[in-house]
Formats: C-alpha cells, sequence, structure tokens
C-alpha cells in the first residue's frame, strides 16, 4: 500500500486495518472506478471473511477523507475512484454497456474561464460525457 496513504490514516488517528488496506489495493491496481460490488468481490478474494456492509462503511469513510471520490455515472448506483494515484480526470461513460474511459486532456482553462464568467471561486468540478462507446455503435447500427 502506498506509504503515502498509510502516513495519513495513522496522522488522523484511524486504524490501517486489513479490509482498508485490501479496498485501496484493489482500487490502486484498476485506472477504472469501480461498483462497491466490484471492490467487495475482489476484496473477498484476499479477506474471504469480509462482508459487503463493511466495504461500504470502508468506502464511505475513505471518501469522507478525500482519498476516495464517489461517482455517480447513472440512476442505478455509483462507483469510486482512488484520488491519489492520478491527477484530476474527466470521464466518458457509456450508456448502453457502462464502459468508462477516463479523459485527462479536458483544459483547465474552461473551469478558469467559468469561474470567471460566474464570479464563483470554483473548489471543485466534474465532467462527464455521456453516449455510446465504438462496440455500442456497432451493435445499434
Amino acid at each position: 500500500m502506498n506509504d503515502k496513504i498509510v502516513e495519513f490514516l495513522k496522522e488522523n488517528r484511524i486504524k490501517v486495518t486489513n479490509e482498508r488496506t485490501s479496498i485501496i489495493g484493489v482500487l490502486r491496481k484498476t485506472n477504472l472506478p469501480l461498483t462497491p460490488a466490484e471492490i467487495y468481490l475482489q476484496v473477498k478474494t484476499q479477506l474471504p471473511k469480509a462482508n459487503l456492509t463493511t466495504v461500504y462503511r470502508n468506502l464511505e469513510m475513505l471518501e469522507d477523507l478525500r482519498l476516495l471520490k464517489r461517482l455517480a455515472f447513472n440512476q442505478t448506483g455509483f462507483s469510486y475512484e482512488l484520488l491519489t494515484n492520478r491527477p484530476h480526470h474527466h470521464h466518458a461513460v457509456c450508456k448502453k454497456c457502462g464502459r468508462v474511459e477516463d479523459l485527462e486532456n479536458i483544459s483547465e482553462k474552461f473551469v478558469d474561464k467559468i469561474s470567471q464568467q460566474t464570479n464563483f471561486k470554483i473548489e471543485d468540478h466534474n465532467l462527464e460525457f455521456f453516449g455510446l462507446c465504438e462496440n455500442c455503435q456497432k451493435d445499434s447500427g
């Protein structure tokens, strides 16, 4: 596990449990957001006694600590991604199959322009694009 994450947890007097270590490890191995169920299934391979409720509780706690970001791509659920292993980025989401692609080349000048136009001090933002991925376009055609 990333020593910075362990240090951060310890500095905040939060136990470094096997479940938390496993959840962070699962999210670190992927570049894509994962649902709580997907995270749970991977954690369960490492910790057979893990349960879904514990995974949810840990995800919420890690989100509160701003180590994870919760993403709502559809109305049926949400996904999580680790914030500490990558720069800020956006997503393209397939409305048919749910495939998610990271977009890292969206100009921050756009955010600055919105800030100037609205007189807002922008502290955070989410930008997702929804459509059909290449495979689903072929299936629909």
